[in-house]
């Protein structure tokens, strides 16, 4: 019985926003900061070999995490169709494959650019990643649910790829693998128009009841974020579009902080060689 309520949607349409700022929020928030420290503690100045096997392993577990939770959605779909939750849908689906979401899209492209070493696009993947997994750290809405809280297989997914989307860009910044450089802004503009082209195709000629990126709705709507949380449709834009800016400023910063650090232990390494 607990392996078929673990393997389950049942739930995420409950209260999706009941746990947010309470407690269980703030575990998660904290448990993320812990694992983080522990894991760039331990890992970021290991040899070459240890940090790509590191890398490689939890870019495996995204991916078994994100169509391990698929593979729930269909086979619900398959047996109960909607009845579960709203999350469960056929095999010929869009979401079967990849997202129209920021965090979705980047929980597949990740591991791909790293792979595939798709230099170009490694500006705005990992930084994406960043924002992304951090925007749903803070505002958990529909990761954190149900009454009470039950843990399932579809919740684990979410909680720790959002963590692994931070994590792992930051880690590669930090062990010196990547440096995001200002001069390649262009591509992080570039990604972020097509990337909201491609969530409005989802949006409209995919599923119209969807709300990828919060495009067309206002989620913010009557909830405890300020400003946000009175804005009618559409006027919401003209907030979260500079917050996305205001992201990307946030993300170059803290990037250049830690590539500072990085650079300045490097020199130091060096220079305490016979």
């Amino acid at each position: 019985m607990f392996l078929i309520s673990f393997f389950s949607s049942s739930g995420m349409d409950d209260d999706p926003g009941r746990y947010l700022f309470h407690t269980e929020h703030f575990i998660y928030i904290v448990a993320c900061i812990l694992i983080f420290y522990f894991l760039m503690k331990v890992f970021v100045h290991a040899s070459k070999k240890t940090r790509k096997i590191l890398i490689n392993s939890l870019l495996v577990l995204m991916l078994v995490l994100k169509y391990g939770g698929e593979i729930i959605f269909v086979t619900e779909w398959m047996k109960y169709g909607s009845s579960v939750s709203t999350f469960s849908h056929p095999f010929l689906d869009f979401r079967t494959l990849i997202s129209f979401q920021l965090c979705g899209i980047n929980n597949v492209l990740l591991p791909i650019v790293y792979w595939f070493n798709l230099k170009k696009m490694k500006d705005f993947v990992y930084s994406t990643a960043i924002i992304g997994g951090l925007a749903v750290m803070l505002y958990p809405v529909g990761i954190l649910y149900g009454e009470p809280l039950v843990i399932t297989f579809v919740m684990l997914r979410s909680l720790i790829v959002h963590f692994l989307l931070v994590f792992i860009p930051i880690f590669l910044i930090a062990s010196g693998e990547f440096t995001l450089l200002k001069k390649n802004w262009i591509r992080n503009f570039i990604g972020a128009i097509l990337m909201t082209i491609w969530a409005l195709f989802g949006n409209i000629f995919i599923d119209p009841l969807a709300n990828n990126m919060y495009i067309m709705k206002n989620p913010f709507y009557g909830g405890p974020v300020p400003l946000l949380n009175i804005l009618p449709d559409g006027f919401h834009m003209f907030v979260l579009v500079p917050l996305v800016f205001l992201a990307f400023v946030i993300v170059y910063f803290i990037a250049g902080r830690i590539q500072l650090h990085r650079d300045k232990w490097l020199i130091t390494q060096k220079n305490a060689l016979p």
